[in-house]
């Protein structure tokens, strides 16, 4: 309901809109808004005790308005850019482009060395990490960054069973094919 009447206000609200605008802006000296009861009747109270006080606070100071009026002020333009000279120890960088992504987050390196054999035995790693020596020297010994490896020609033999074999991983893309049939669910029920 209260759409409708919005609707039906709108252009009677919205009618020479323009000329009462106008007729407003218009007007010499705008109307102050009302004041509530309590405010106006301490305001005639403080006429009634202090009128002295009331009418020079009504008054035009002329000092002061003349020292508002002696007021000037002269504004300038920022300064465009103050350049600081570069410390040639510490040169900024100069490329500002956002770096490539990786695999993991960060770069890796290309080439990691080694590092020295006599410094970095089972035992010394053993003593700093606190793991048991058999396990750190199974771990230098066993451990190794994943990496495939692809045999370039590849020889196809043909299967020895006369049975269809079925692989031990293989990606299915329709998983209806995998799952009983209705009928198959309805003999079991019964």
């Amino acid at each position: 309901m209260g759409k409708i009447l919005s609707t039906i206000k709108h252009p009677f609200r919205n009618f020479n809109l323009e000329s009462r605008a106008h007729k407003i802006i218009g007007q010499s000296k705008p109307i102050p808004a009302p004041k509530f009861e309590k405010d106006e009747l301490d305001l005639q109270r403080l006429q009634k005790q202090y009128p002295e006080v009331f009418k020079e606070g009504l008054r035009k100071d002329e000092q002061l308005d003349q020292h508002l009026k002696d007021v000037y002020v002269v504004s300038h333009d920022p300064v465009s850019e103050i350049k600081q000279p570069q410390n040639p120890n510490r040169p900024l960088p100069q490329d500002r482009s956002q770096p490539d992504m990786y695999l993991f987050g960060h770069k890796e390196p290309e080439k990691v060395p080694l590092g020295d054999p006599k410094l970095h035995t089972a035992e010394n790693i053993s003593k700093v990490y606190k793991l048991p020596e058999s396990t750190v020297s199974n771990i230098l010994k066993y451990y190794r960054v994943f990496e495939i490896y692809v045999p370039e020609n590849v020889k196809k033999t043909k299967g020895k069973f006369a049975a269809p074999s079925k692989p031990s991983s293989y990606v299915t893309k329709d998983i209806s094919k995998l799952l009983p049939s209705s009928d198959f669910n309805k003999k079991n029920d019964s």
